[in-house]
């Protein structure tokens, strides 16, 4: 849907409707590096609950978390280019950079199109700045198309991320159901279909 609305302008025949302007990231969003957290442990303990972010994956537990809210990860050291979407308590770690924003959807899909390869800054280790990803150029279209946007995606991905747990909870009751099966444990001869 980005690509058809604002690179491809389907639904304005074509054409950039001449309101939208130019821009950077900054204008819409606020990027933050993440922090070292207080604790980390590899697994889940009673203390270690809150999950710990790193440029690509939970990378471990922490004992609190550094944010409750909405948030888009990318990696700032060493992984670049791959965008976590978190929206429960988690801790962001020091090599991550935090994007915020009330276009959310939007804001998400630009991360998913930047050449992370470019604004590479680091020799030995991989870099990219809070300050270079502020200055990524954008396009602003005018408000009504970024709220109906955002609705539409929005319910989209909150498909999606639903689709995402109901697979993850059939995968674990396969997991449980199946070694059972197998075994003949349970048996199924009986069930008249």
């Amino acid at each position: 849907m980005y690509q058809a609305w604002f690179e491809d302008y389907i639904p304005f025949d074509g054409i950039c409707p001449a309101e939208w302007k130019k821009g950077v990231l900054s204008d819409i969003a606020k990027i933050k590096s993440g922090k070292r957290p207080p604790m980390k442990s590899a697994e889940k303990t009673d203390i270690a609950t809150i999950p710990l972010v790193g440029a690509s994956s939970v990378m471990g537990f922490t004992s609190e978390a550094n944010h409750t809210d909405k948030i888009l990860v990318t990696g700032r050291v060493g992984t670049h280019g791959i965008v976590q979407r978190l929206n429960t308590p988690c801790w962001t770690s020091d090599n991550t950079l935090v994007i915020t924003s009330d276009l959310y959807e939007y804001t998400y899909q630009i991360l998913q199109r930047i050449d992370y390869h470019t604004m590479n800054r680091g020799s030995t280790q991989p870099l990219i700045t809070r300050g270079d990803m502020n200055k990524v150029a954008i396009l602003i279209p005018d408000q009504q198309t970024l709220d109906d946007f955002e609705v539409l995606v929005g319910q989209l991905m909150l498909q999606y991320e639903a689709n995402l747990l109901e697979n993850a909870k059939l995968a674990e009751l396969r997991d449980a159901l199946l070694p059972k099966l197998m075994s003949g444990e349970i048996d199924v001869s009986g069930i008249d279909l």
